[in-house]
């Protein structure tokens, strides 16, 4: 911890990755981690201490739908997981995901997707953005989108925010390096 933050140039860093179904996030504090003692991985305890991680559960795969009643956008708590979203036909996902979001809206190369691995389906995105998500709306399938990750990046941004100021320090204290 100590070298990390001494290479960023501070001594307290909010640590922060995204996948496809969480969202962690580790706080450095004055060069050090904080350090959990008694550890638990599926409701098992562990006898050994490990660095405190907090999960929240929203990754990019998590699954859009428009509330019927309420006509707004509700993100996950279900997700694609690995299986991407709508834009990967081989993964047979039939709900948009924040990745579908994102490849539309021309954040992720659809040819180079996991270092080229996975090719994904642009057209095939849109066209269940804008049935699933844009018309029930009635936006246009960018507008749709990009509120969509605006409210997903705010909602995690909280989260991040929150783990800092429930430990009684200051978010303008820290540096937040994302991976």
């Amino acid at each position: 911890a100590k070298w990390l933050a001494g290479r960023i140039g501070t001594p307290n860093v909010l640590c922060t990755d995204i996948g496809g179904t969480s969202f962690d996030i580790a706080l450095i504090t004055d060069h050090k981690t904080e350090v959990d003692t008694t550890p638990d991985m599926a409701r098992f305890m562990l006898n050994m201490p490990l660095v405190q991680i907090d999960s929240v559960g929203a990754g990019c795969g998590s699954f859009v739908r428009i509330d019927p009643n309420a006509q707004r956008p509700e993100i996950g708590p279900d997700s694609a997981g690995a299986r991407i979203g709508t834009a990967w036909p081989e993964g047979d996902v039939g709900t948009v995901s924040i990745t579908d979001l994102n490849l539309v809206l021309g954040r992720l190369n659809a040819d180079y997707f996991l270092g080229g691995q996975v090719r994904l389906d642009v057209e095939r995105a849109r066209f269940e953005i804008e049935r699933q998500v844009a018309r029930p709306l009635g936006l246009s399938v960018e507008d749709a989108s990009a509120g969509i990750i605006e409210l997903f990046e705010t909602s995690l941004r909280n989260e991040a925010v929150g783990r800092i100021l429930g430990k009684g320090y200051s978010p303008a204290d820290y540096t937040l390096l994302c991976y």
